[in-house]
């Protein structure tokens, strides 16, 4: 771990060769949590793809700061349109972004790495769906293809229950066209579902005096992280399923 320097934390915003890059600077402490969700919220709001993290002039004095980096990610869940990766840090700091702090399919030891990957493109799967009895089964066969198609067998199940219960939701709630996206990210798959309703998916009491209402638990139960999403032409719920690491 480092122990030069105390320059104030600091940010850059750029693109280089068509992606946007972040880079960091200074000493990294629990108080620039702050000031680095901020840098990143305003970067991805320009609407690219991925997004690359330098963090190769970054000075941690505290290893407890790396945390920043956890919460970090943990928000770019709520991004399934925007890749998140960090790049090329030192080795003091490569030690402390240890796979409880960061999962490594997200570090890159540099730009050019993290430049590769992150125009890698799985394109994703989207499939328009009418606000019928079938439009369950049709998701998930739909989804069941995608995992297959990108070796994700064991995501099948998972993906076909989220599929199912978010477009049978749509389908009975907001009664409005209804599609479904599902896309491929290092290390997790997402499956959203949008229609034309405002009104937000939220978890009812599963208490035997009510019917039903279980279709979000069951999602919550198998999802990394899930959510409901305001658009300009309704909402779009979504669920974020963990790939299983590759030892």
């Amino acid at each position: 771990m480092s122990t030069a320097g105390n320059a104030p934390f600091t940010w850059d915003y750029g693109v280089q060769d068509g992606l946007p890059v972040l880079t960091l600077s200074g000493t990294l402490t629990m108080a620039a949590d702050g000031l680095l969700h901020e840098a990143v919220a305003r970067a991805r709001r320009r609407n690219q793809a991925a997004m690359l993290i330098d963090v190769s002039a970054l000075v941690v004095t505290e290893g407890a700061a790396v945390a920043v980096f956890t919460g970090l990610m943990a928000e770019a869940l709520r991004w399934p349109d925007v890749l998140v990766l960090i790049c090329a840090p030192t080795a003091d700091l490569t030690a402390l972004l240890d796979a409880e702090v960061l999962d490594p399919r997200l570090l890159f030891g540099s730009l050019a790495e993290g430049r590769a990957a992150g125009l890698v493109e799985f394109s994703p799967v989207t499939e328009e769906l009418l606000p019928v009895a079938g439009a369950a089964r049709w998701a998930r066969n739909v989804v069941t293809g995608a995992c297959l198609r990108w070796d994700e067998p064991g995501l099948v199940g998972p993906a076909a229950l989220v599929a199912s219960e978010l477009v049978t939701n749509a389908a009975i709630h907001a009664n409005t066209m209804v599609t479904m996206q599902v896309r491929l990210r290092p290390c997790h798959l997402y499956v959203g579902v949008f229609d034309g309703s405002a009104a937000h998916a939220v978890m009812r009491d599963s208490r035997p005096a009510h019917e039903g209402g279980r279709g979000l638990q069951l999602v919550d139960a198998v999802s990394a992280a899930w959510g409901s999403t305001s658009l300009p032409t309704g909402k779009v719920v979504w669920s974020a399923l963990a790939r299983p690491a590759i030892h």
